[in-house]
């Protein structure tokens, strides 16, 4: 799909009605997500989990984070692109996503919201628990996420992908490692749902988890 992208961009009139990158993924999005019978209201549809793929890291930047955002819908992307095809592509990523759902609304994370300020630090609330930290990029231009929870335990660093289209953030993280953070504040969280959780992440390889998250207004 990604090699389709480059093609139709490569095709675009270069004078006065040229589109940019930016308009003909849009507009390719925009025709994903109406054919896409498991539609969510991330404008970015099935189309979103290659792009998270293919573009999140050299393309995003720890200020895009910056703001204040609020849950909107499960959201997984792939480590690569090889794991991304053998799940079955973009339509396979949504299914997971549609599948994470209804454990997310028990788990309480269809309340998560996540604050940036201009420092990168940051403070992300999943339901009644509280994680504070910071964010930065890695040598290899990764995105990395140091979480301490009640301010003072330090869970560690999370590796994540992110990409941003207007006021929509898709915002994925390592899922073995979000997974053991969920764990250890599992005090405030339903732990049988989130074995059900950790069982369905555990059959897919190179798997991201995380969040469609909306700018608050």
């Amino acid at each position: 799909m990604f090699g389709a992208v480059l093609a139709l961009a490569a095709s675009a009139p270069v004078q006065g009605e040229a589109q940019s990158l930016k308009d003909i993924l849009g507009g390719l999005a925009g025709s994903a997500a109406s054919s896409d019978s498991t539609k969510s209201s991330n404008p970015l549809g099935a189309l979103g989990s290659v792009l998270g793929n293919v573009l999140a890291n050299d393309k995003f930047t720890v200020d895009d984070l910056v703001g204040s955002w609020s849950y909107d819908s499960p959201a997984v992307s792939f480590e690569s692109d090889n794991a991304l095809k053998k799940i079955g592509g973009a339509g396979a990523a949504t299914a997971v996503e549609s599948k994470l759902a209804p454990y997310y609304k028990t788990l309480g994370l269809t309340k998560t919201t996540l604050t940036v300020d201009a420092e990168h630090n940051f403070v992300m609330k999943l339901g009644v628990a509280q994680l504070k930290g910071t964010v930065e990029k890695d040598e290899d231009g990764s995105l990395v996420f140091a979480f301490n929870a009640f301010g003072k335990i330090n869970l560690g660093k999370v590796s994540a992908h992110a990409t941003k289209v207007g006021s929509t953030l898709n915002l994925t993280f390592d899922a073995t490692r979000l997974i053991q953070i969920l764990t250890k504040v599992a005090g405030v969280l339903n732990n049988s749902t989130l074995k059900t959780v950790t069982d369905l992440i555990n059959s897919y390889d190179g798997i991201y988890m995380g969040f469609k998250l909306k700018a608050d207004a």
